[in-house]
């Protein structure tokens, strides 16, 4: 494939300033912390040339206190186009967070018989958490639950177990003659996420069916919507959909 691609200006991809600025890290601490993550998974980085409008492979190789190291190219003329280039906005993934910062003033480099350039450390990252949007499947081995009121059982309540989860619902698997509330809202429930305190949590019914398990077994599957999320509850569940994805990635590595 060749290494040079037609792409749209970076301007118009960095033009979300408010995007920006909610997901900015500008700590060097967490710039550094970032970077070397990017280092310690081997992350493919995709940097864009400016000017120019022209994208290549590279990869951060290590990162110190004020300089990072990238990876050179094979090609010679790619090589000068970094050279020649005002600034990079290299794009890249974290356990399916994307990660975008800017390098510039590079200087190359010999990095044991390879082409590499070290530039000045970002002066920022943009980690983009999108987590209302990715839903993580909840590991069959690590199971997860989530208490609802039941006014017939008292306080105990019905627990159903999680299929998904993300920041703005999760789904339920209930037997498929389970009675839904016909307003549609399960009200105050219990999210129980191993290795952390019960969570109240509101939900909202957003859409049911029956599904087949893998055995053939009907189950009924209950969508649902978070109402008015608090803040600590959504960082919870962040951190452990941050957590569970971490020792997923690790293990797909591990067994490379």
């Amino acid at each position: 494939m060749d290494a040079f691609r037609d792409h749209q200006p970076v301007e118009a991809a960095d033009a979300d300033d408010g995007e920006q600025l909610r997901y900015e890290k500008r700590d060097p601490a967490d710039v550094r912390r970032l970077l070397g993550a990017l280092v310690a998974a081997r992350a493919l980085v995709t940097a864009q040339i400016v000017p120019g409008a022209i994208s290549c492979p590279t990869a951060v190789l290590a990162v110190d206190s004020d300089t990072v190291l990238l990876d050179g190219h094979p090609q010679e003329p790619l090589n000068q186009r970094l050279l020649q280039a005002h600034h990079l906005v290299c794009t890249s993934q974290l356990d399916r967070v994307q990660i975008r910062f800017r390098v510039q003033r590079l200087r190359r480099v010999d990095n044991e018989g390879y082409t590499a350039f070290v530039a000045p450390l970002p002066t920022a990252v943009i980690e983009l958490q999108r987590r209302e949007t990715y839903r993580l499947q909840i590991p069959p081995m690590q199971p997860v639950h989530c208490r609802l009121p039941d006014p017939e059982r008292g306080s105990d309540g019905v627990e159903l177990r999680v299929l998904d989860l993300s920041a703005g619902g999760l789904a339920l698997a209930a037997t498929e003659g389970f009675v839904l509330p016909g307003t549609g809202r399960l009200g105050q429930c219990t999210l129980l996420l191993p290795d952390a305190a019960p969570i109240m949590v509101g939900l909202t019914v957003a859409h049911s069916y029956v599904e087949h398990t893998r055995n053939g077994t009907p189950r009924l599957r209950i969508g649902c919507r978070f109402e008015r999320l608090p803040p600590p509850a959504e960082r919870a569940i962040q951190n452990y959909i941050f957590r569970v994805e971490r020792q997923r990635s690790a293990r797909e590595r591990r067994a490379v």
